[in-house]
Order: C-alpha cells, then structure tokens, then sequence
C-alpha cells in the first residue's frame, strides 16, 4: 500500500512539474486584447499602461506569461517588467510613472568609436540611445534585458582596431585670413606646412574666425591599401598609400600636385596650401589610430564670443580710457563702450557692429555724451594687395542740432608678424591730414602709436580679453 502512495505521489509531482505550451493566434486583433487574452489565460494580472494601442499579427506557443508577453510584444515600441504578483506592460513615453518602473537609464562613455557609428550599428536597438556628435557620451534608456543586449553590443563595437583611421579638412580662407596665417607659415619647395601642437592650435583659431567654405571628411584605411579622395568644391584628389609604418599622400589640384608623408606616431598632421582660381585653400590632414584622435575638429555652430577691450591713449592735448565690449559672432555683434578723461566729454554708447561684405565692417551706435545724444555711424574696409593693406574707413555723427563733421580715413601699409605700419590721410573730409600709424600686439596685449602732419601724436596702450 505504501509503495502504491509513493509511486502516486511522485507521477503526481511529475506532472505538476511539466508545463504544457498553449498556442497563440492574434490576427489584426487589438494588442491590449491581446495582452488581456495572454493574461487570462495564464491567470495572472498584467497592468496595461494607458499609452499602449496598436494592432498585433503573431501566432506562437508559450508555456509561461513571460515568454508570452515577449512574443506578442516583439517588434512594437513596448516592453515589460515582473512585479511583485503582476506584470506591467508600457513605453519610453507613458504618460504615468510605469516609464520609471519599465526603463533605467545609464550612461556609457565609449573609447575606441564616436557615438554616431555605434547609434548606427545598434540598428533597431538605436530607439533607446540618445547621444551628443560633440562627446564620447551616449545615454541608454531601456528595459532590463534590453540594456543588456545594448550594453553587449557596445562592447563588442567599441575595441580598438589595427586600421588608420584619415580625416582631412578643407578651408577657404580670405585675403585677411591667408595674411594672418603667413605669420605661422614655414614652407619648403613642396609646398608642405607642418606645425607642432602648440602652433597647431594658434592655426585653429585663426581659420575658425571666418572662413567661407568648410570641407570635412573621415576615412578607414587598412594598414597597408590605397585610397583616392575626390573633393568638388574646390575641385581637387588626394591619393593616398597607406604603408606599415607610414602614410603618403599626394594632393592634385588644377595647379599643382603637393606630396606629404605622415606617421601617426610622429608627424600626424600636416597642412597644405594651395590655390584655385582666385581662391585661397587650406587643407589639414591627420592620421591616428583612433577616429576619436582623428577628428581634429567637428564640425559646430559658431559660437558667439564676448571681447573686453580696455585702452589707455595719451597725446598732449588729452589723457583718456576707454573699454569697449562686444558679444556676438563675426557677423554681427552688440556692442557698447565708454570713455572718460581729466579733461575730455565722457561717452557712454551703445550699438551694433556687423560684418556687411566681405572684409567690410559696419558700426552703428546710440552715444551720449554728458546730456547730448548723438547717433553716430562708421564703415570701415581692409583689403589686402599682395603684402600691402589698404585700409578707409567713414564716420559720421547726428546730433540735435544736425550732421556733425564728416570724417575719413585713407592708408595703406604692410603688415609684418604682429607689427602693422599705415600711412595715409585722415581727418575731416574736406581737410584730410597726413598721418602714420604703428601698432604692435603680442597675444592679447597692444600699443598703437599715431602721428599726425601738424605734429600731434597719440600713444596707447591696450588689452583684449575673449570668453
């Protein structure tokens, strides 16, 4: 008898033991019925998030709610999670607080790859990532087992490779700008420009101030392989040969063919000049071992900037200080300014300067000097002619009582490392006096020294300071 309970007792732990799959058959039918059908059928409560709608067209076999609720929930925006004696079904967008409950967020910082290439290989998993082009950050928002296929998928993404990876950048550069970067320019008959790091950052600035037409491009070289880069503004190739140790490039314009060689260990970035038509290009090319040290710059918006300018001028008829602040771009700025003096009229103004063709600048402003308010208007224009400058400029002021006297100024000079030297006229435009003017600027400091043909002079001294 007793042997006949035990071999009950364990056919019936056996088949309590067994579970037997149920199939499944959803035919355009609504997914929240479909989850009420899985949810009777396995006798458990499921919490269906206000924001799930949709139709399902599935048929599967499930032993459990769980694998149910993911088969029926695959391909649409909806996850779900085990509560204590419920599940609860929703989305990244639910109105109410299962978001918080279904999804965690986390944040990965990558390596070896820019964000944009792993948000492009994570395919449909991408939904649940949000990234910045400007960081090595991307921030993951998912479900458990979600976040660990992610997670997964990034570490097998991010690993360094044996490949070079090639970015290059092409500038237009105007008159102004080609001038500036002469003083940093070091050449030989190739036509090569090869800076260190600290150089390399002054040549960043000076080309990010206004240039007219930007280029980027990222490639993957093999360790050893050819590859031709074809530009159509401007026009010109770059074939390069990619070796064990080294890396030779050679760019054809319509003038001229400029052949380098570079070593991401040593010589990774090289610049080159050259010239189509009438325009002036610059060219930087880097090699690296990584996309992240390859990308010497990412494209981004301007960024507006304010300048403080502070400045002392001594002459023999006047002592005077004045500061001036701008915030803006290159295009357009706010301006505003003071200046006082033992013995001049204080100024308070207030105005905009824009750039308004091409080396043409503009300055409107609202003055007040003391009581009396003036509006007071300037062009001014530099154009460069080989290594000479010339440079004119117009002001005039509107008071209360009517049109000041209209003033000009006419030079021309050369500019040489950071000394600028102009003569010419200025002064009021129907009695125009000679003049020379020089200035010298070392970083952010300067001093000006002018003198005028009826032997008056003006020293200062001044400072510039940008954030």
């Amino acid at each position: 008898m007793k042997k006949t309970i035990l071999i009950i007792l364990a056919v019936t732990l056996l088949l309590s033991s067994l579970s037997f799959a149920v199939s499944f058959s959803f035919q355009d039918m609504d997914l929240r019925s479909a989850i009420d059908e899985i949810s009777k059928t396995f006798n458990t409560n499921v919490i269906v998030s206000s924001e799930v709608n949709g139709t399902v067209n599935v048929s599967f076999e499930a032993d459990n709610v769980e694998k149910a609720l993911e088969e029926v929930l695959l391909g649409t925006n909806y996850t779900f999670a085990k509560l204590k004696e419920a599940y609860l079904v929703g989305g990244m967008n639910s109105p109410d607080e299962s978001h918080m409950v279904l999804f965690k967020s986390k944040v990965i910082f990558l390596k070896d790859t820019y964000p944009g290439t792993v948000y492009d290989l994570l395919g449909t998993l991408s939904k649940y990532v949000a990234y910045s082009p400007h960081s090595m950050m991307m921030i993951v928002d998912a479900d458990k087992s979600t976040m660990k296929k992610i997670t997964d998928m990034i570490a097998k993404i991010d690993v360094p490779n044996s490949n070079r990876f090639f970015s290059y950048e092409i500038h237009e550069l105007s008159n102004d700008e080609y001038q500036r970067f002469r003083q940093f320019e070091s050449t030989d008959k190739s036509g090569i420009l090869s800076f260190s790091n600290s150089a390399f950052n002054i040549f960043k600035e000076i080309i990010s101030i206004d240039g007219k037409s930007d280029t980027f491009g990222s490639v993957v070289l093999p360790e050893i392989g050819n590859l031709e880069i074809s530009s159509n503004d401007p026009p010109m190739k770059m074939s390069v040969i990619s070796r064990e140790n080294s890396i030779g490039a050679t760019v054809k314009t319509a003038g001229n063919a400029i052949a380098f060689e570079m070593n991401e260990d040593k010589n990774n970035h090289v610049v080159v000049s050259f010239k189509q038509a009438n325009k002036r290009f610059l060219m930087m090319v880097n090699v690296a071992k990584t996309p992240k040290e390859a990308d010497m710059f990412l494209p981004s918006e301007k960024k507006n900037t304010t300048r403080l300018t502070i400045f002392a001028k001594s002459s023999p008829a006047d002592n005077s200080y004045a500061g001036r602040v701008t915030y803006g771009s290159t295009e357009l700025s706010v301006v505003g300014e003071g200046s006082f003096g033992p013995s001049s009229t204080p100024l308070i103004g207030v105005g905009l300067f824009a750039n308004l063709i091409d080396e043409m600048y503009g300055t409107i402003e609202l003055r007040m000097y003391n009581a009396q308010i003036a509006l007071y208007a300037e062009v001014e224009d530099t154009t460069t002619v080989g290594a000479f400058k010339l440079k004119a400029s117009l002001n005039q002021e509107l008071t209360l009582n009517g049109f000041g006297n209209l003033n000009a100024s006419v030079g021309i000079g050369v500019s040489l490392w950071n000394i600028d030297v102009f003569g010419g006229f200025m002064g009021e435009w129907d009695l125009p006096q000679p003049y020379v003017e020089a200035s010298v600027k070392y970083d952010w400091i300067y001093a000006s020294l002018l003198w005028k043909y009826t032997g008056s002079y003006a020293f200062g001294l001044g400072a510039t300071f940008t954030w």
